[in-house]
């Protein structure tokens, strides 16, 4: 468990994160999107301790704080933050890399093999990371912290210049990470993808926490559209919209029609496919449509 009690960091005059509060459990994926400059890595460094926040308290399994070297070590065995990929050494295998990282927080290399295997990393790992691309080196960098078997992960980009098959196999691992009792916290720009695996989405802006999209709580459907502003305005002349009805970033209609009955979701859906070259789509909103809502001006 980790808990963050009124975090705040100021640079000069700017406020970074603004008592900023959080609570976080085992067996928890958190994903923590916003854009750049707005705070995440701060917030990355702060729960690691590289980053002392000016006001604040980081809690880890409710009572265990950073205020001795020795309790610094003894929150450091539990925690390990994503590498770079400047932190790689360039004439190391890929597999010495994995059990480094294996070592230093668990002792032993026994599952460092089962690691790049469902990784699909054969071909490669025992070669020099000099001789990796770039795509090999994240997948790498994946591995590594997958290696240290840490109950609290940091991972900030974790899929950044991934193909589609390798942030699928990334995937899969976090899901069984998850399973295992982790609490994985990962920041991103590839939205949809959080969708498949994130228990919560967090939304950075202002230094705060200004909205929580929960995955278990995704009870809201909608009837989505795209619609141009002249669409959309000649569309809710004609028709009474609901007065908590959503017009995304100047492009997506979202009516909701959760507690509709029946018939008036009906009425709804023959009204918008009279836009008959637009597609018409039903569900709760994703990460991608939430971010648009709340950066689109960004």
């Amino acid at each position: 468990m980790l808990k963050l009690e009124n975090i705040s960091v100021n640079y000069k005059d700017k406020v970074v994160l603004d008592n900023l509060s959080l609570t976080a459990n085992s067996g928890e994926i958190i994903g923590l999107v916003a854009p750049n400059g707005t705070g995440k890595t701060t917030l990355f460094n702060v729960i690691a301790n590289f980053l002392k926040p000016n006001k604040g308290t980081v809690i880890f399994n409710k009572k265990l704080q950073y205020k001795t070297e020795k309790k610094e070590i003894a929150i450091h065995k539990q925690l390990a933050t994503f590498p770079e990929q400047g932190d790689l050494f360039e004439e190391l295998t890929g597999v010495n890399h994995m059990k480094l990282y294996a070592n230093m927080w668990t002792g032993t290399t026994k599952h460092v093999e089962e690691i790049y295997k469902q990784l699909k990393m054969e071909g490669y790992v025992k070669k020099k990371v000099k001789t990796y691309s770039l795509g090999m080196r994240q997948r790498l960098c994946f591995a590594m912290i997958a290696a240290a078997d840490t109950p609290i992960m940091l991972m900030d980009e974790v899929m950044n210049g991934l193909d589609v098959a390798n942030v699928s196999l990334i995937s899969d691992r976090l899901i069984q990470m998850k399973a295992e009792g982790k609490l994985i916290f990962v920041a991103s720009h590839l939205l949809s993808n959080l969708d498949l695996y994130a228990d919560r989405v967090l939304y950075l802006k202002d230094g705060n926490i200004i909205h929580q999209q929960d995955a278990s709580n995704a009870a809201e459907r909608y009837l989505k559209i795209d619609l141009a502003p002249e669409e959309y305005e000649e569309f809710s002349l004609t028709y009474s919209l609901p007065g908590n009805h959503l017009y995304i970033a100047n492009h997506l209609c979202c009516i909701p029609i959760s507690s509709m009955a029946q018939g008036e979701q009906n009425e709804w859906i023959a009204r918008l496919s009279a836009f008959e070259e637009k597609e018409l789509a039903i569900g709760p909103l994703g990460t991608a449509e939430y971010y648009e809502k709340y950066y689109h001006d960004v």
